[in-house]
């Protein structure tokens, strides 16, 4: 009776023990932002899309599988597809990105370098580049914040990028 007691307690701390290693794996690491870059407001003003590119990188372990990529604004509200002021599409990229005009990434032919978010598992570091699209000359509110929603050992789970700079300059 005493064997059978202690193994199952020996099995109930072993899985007990295994569940909360697992918790951790999967919450352990977190992307990080090195490289920040804005447009002037007077270049938006134009009403051409501009491509922008943020570098990241993982650190930790496992390869996270990303989901999708929210913006949120200084307000507090998430950009919609259909916010009335501007339109942002992010997509990735492994090479090193700056700030282009759309007709300069189409005649350069890096929009064909261009990946969709979802399913996408950085190895390194990678571009996060956003298609900004103004409808409105006039900006109330600019990006504070990029939620990046992804899944790692099958748990999805977010992380909030500090954008303090937004991506609208002044100048």
């Amino acid at each position: 009776m005493k064997k059978t007691l202690i193994k199952w307690i020996v099995v109930c701390t072993l899985v007990i023990g295994a569940l909360f290693a697992l918790r951790y794996l999967s919450h352990e690491g977190e992307f990080e932002k090195y490289s920040h870059v804005t447009i002037g407001k007077e270049s938006l003003k134009e009403g051409k899309a501009v491509y922008l590119g943020y570098q990241f990188r993982w650190e930790g372990m496992g390869n996270p599988r990303l989901q999708k990529v929210e913006f949120i604004k200084s307000d507090g509200t998430i950009v919609a597809k259909d916010d009335d002021q501007m339109q942002i599409k992010p997509y990735i990229t492994k090479m090193d990105f700056g700030a282009y005009y759309e007709e300069d990434v189409i005649k350069e032919g890096i929009v064909n370098k261009l990946l969709p978010i979802k399913g996408f598992k950085p190895d390194d570091s990678f571009s996060l580049v956003l298609r900004v699209e103004p409808y409105e000359h006039e900006w109330d509110s600019d990006i504070k914040t990029v939620r990046i929603t992804y899944k790692k050992f099958g748990q999805t789970q977010y992380q909030n990028i500090s954008f303090d700079d937004g991506i609208i300059s002044d100048e």
